[in-house]
């Protein structure tokens, strides 16, 4: 639930300060107000963690490498690790250079600069080292100091050996630096340190834990001496001041810390204009609640804690989506596993299991509803489907549709005529089997099927934006017009498209009645909201009239679930099919 925070004044001497906010960390129930712009500067030790551990993320402990003990502070070990891995890539910099210089001079071979530049000097020669990148017969080469060496990489390679330094037109010159051999060598020397830094890494990586630690120590000590720094100095220095805000049921606790330290706490006025944090806090489901709020948007201070409502509508719509029992199973399995090998961390990582484990068991409810496992195709008449949510829909629209005998129904007929003598849901629905090529399947069954699962999807989603409506009538009293409007659009539409209604069928609605009815609601409803809206908000009501687009447009997403609900049942069975051909 959401919890109302006060805000407090704390006053002390100065001896105190630290100690009482080293005490007021470890209780977790202030946040202390700063009325200067929050530094945007990240600790050097905090920087020097995270680098640390996003390098360890693509590092694969080595077993038979044993973590070093030389290492006993947290902070060195981050260094190293950073350090090791700026070292790692000044070494792939420069092994990318060499494997370069290396391939561009590999076609002359491996030889000795000095005996190269003795040799010029002997023979009173100069050798040149040329290139082109030309096709074709070049002028240059029927020199007959010009002498071929081959070709790579698309260009072709020539030594020339003269009195003096010539240039030719087509050729490129090369200098060496280094031979072939040294270069070979250096390179060699690199691969080896890249090894062992590789290696060091590997080593490290077994300190995660411990770094990971370390990491949590700099940020309290970060955020200790951040809140410390928000408290202003008074009477020459002697006497400390600080704002701070604080949950209702832990005043009580703060009162009681300070008046261990003798430092005075109390409770002002909150200014008009003033940003008032909020505090929720929860247990159980609704703690699960929580978290998938903070992923969307935290409720203001004066909003309903929406956690235990957030927590239900997600594990109902994931459900539909995933829409699978089997999928549920294999999800559940590797949530257990999950649950086995880390639950006892607790905090997040527990949470987040334990979320997904519900989320498990309600992709296996609803697909055991709905008769789903895998892709695989359960034929209408199993025993499977006797006691299931679609199975009992389906049967009920048949029924329906047999004794109303509405168009939907001499549309049958006229495609399946052995359907006119059918009296039971069960013989209407076998009545139009279809065989081919050898494999059996139930037409009406599946497009009673999908229609029955479009018409819940909206039935819920109405439901879903009338109750988000209710939870808030003191504050947006337009919301009983808006209930009313949306239950009108829900019996009244059917008429205009002339189709059959869930409420039809299933509420026992009568069409004709039910349609004059909502209309009557669908207008009345749009007017009060109208009404109450004025009366509520003056002038500014007139704008209600706009959420007309919001509400319909709110319901249609819900249809976004059964597209992703089918899209996941033809990917089934797709790959069911794809199985059982191989």
């Amino acid at each position: 639930m959401r919890m109302d925070v006060n805000k407090c004044l704390v006053v002390g001497h100065w001896s105190r300060q630290d100690h009482f906010f080293e005490r007021a960390q470890q209780l977790g129930a202030a946040e202390f107000i700063s009325h200067k712009p929050p530094s945007q500067e990240i600790p050097s030790e905090v920087q020097t963690f995270t680098d640390a551990l996003h390098v360890l993320r693509t590092i694969v402990p080595v077993e038979e490498v044993r973590p070093s003990q030389d290492y006993y502070s947290a902070i060195v070990i981050a260094q190293n690790i950073v350090e090791r891995k700026e070292e790692l890539e000044q070494l792939a910099e420069k092994a990318r250079v060499l494997e370069k210089e290396i391939a561009r001079i590999v076609p002359f071979g491996d030889f000795s600069l000095p005996n190269l530049h003795a040799l010029e000097k002997e023979a009173k020669r100069k050798i040149q080292f040329f290139f082109s990148k030309k096709k074709g017969e070049i002028g240059a080469t029927k020199c007959d100091e010009v002498i071929y060496v081959g070709s790579a990489y698309e260009l072709t390679y020539y030594v020339a050996i003269n009195e003096k330094p010539q240039s030719y037109e087509g050729l490129i010159e090369m200098v060496f630096d280094r031979s072939l051999g040294e270069l070979q060598q250096e390179i060699a020397s690199i691969q080896r340190r890249i090894d062992e830094c590789e290696i060091a890494l590997s080593r490290f990586s077994h300190h995660k834990r411990f770094l990971k630690e370390g990491l949590l120590k700099a940020l309290n000590q970060y955020h200790l001496e951040e809140s410390t720094l928000r408290s202003e100095s008074y009477i020459d220095g002697d006497i400390f001041a600080v704002e701070a805000w604080v949950p209702k049921d832990k005043i009580h606790l703060f009162e009681q810390l300070a008046g261990e330290l003798q430092i005075y706490v109390s409770i002002i006025k909150i200014e008009k204009n003033e940003r008032v944090p909020t505090y929720l806090e929860n247990k159980g489901a609704a703690r699960l609640g929580e978290d998938l709020v903070k992923i969307y948007d935290v409720p203001s201070n004066h909003d309903r804690d929406p956690s235990i409502w957030v927590f239900g509508a997600f594990g109902l719509f994931f459900s539909m989506i995933v829409g699978d029992a089997g999928y549920g199973l294999l999800l559940l399995g590797i949530s257990l596993f999950l649950l086995f090998k880390y639950g006892k961390r607790g905090g997040l990582v527990r949470r987040v299991i334990l979320l997904s484990t519900s989320l498990s068991i309600g992709c296996i409810i609803w697909g055991v509803m709905t008769t789903s496992f895998l892709g695989v195709q359960v034929p209408p008449d199993s025993k499977l489907r006797d006691f299931t949510l679609l199975k009992w829909m389906v049967n009920m629209k048949t029924d329906y549709l047999i004794k109303s005998k509405g168009p939907a129904y001499d549309e049958l007929i006229e495609q399946f005529p052995n359907l006119a003598t059918a009296t039971t849901p069960e013989a209407f629905i076998m009545g139009g089997v279809q065989i081919k090529e050898g494999k059996t399947t139930y037409p009406i069954f599946n497009q009673f099927s999908d229609n029955v699962m479009m018409e819940l999807v909206i039935f819920i989603g109405t439901i879903h934006i009338m109750l988000s409506f209710l939870r808030y009538l003191d504050r947006h009293w337009a919301g009983v017009g808006w209930i009313i409007f949306m239950a009108g659009c829900y019996l009244f539409f059917p008429s205009i498209l002339k189709a059959v209604s869930l409420g039809h069928y299933i509420l026992h609605i009568d069409p004709i009645g039910g349609a004059k009815i909502g209309m009557y609601m669908l207008f009345s409803g749009l007017g009060l909201a109208m009404v109450l809206a004025v009366i509520q908000k003056k002038m500014a009501g007139l704008g209600e009239v706009m959420l007309v687009i919001g509400v319909f447009a709110d319901v249609m997403s819900y249809l976004r679930i059964y597209a992703l609900s089918l899209a996941g049942m033809i990917m089934a069975t797709t790959f069911d099919n794809i199985g059982t051909s191989v």
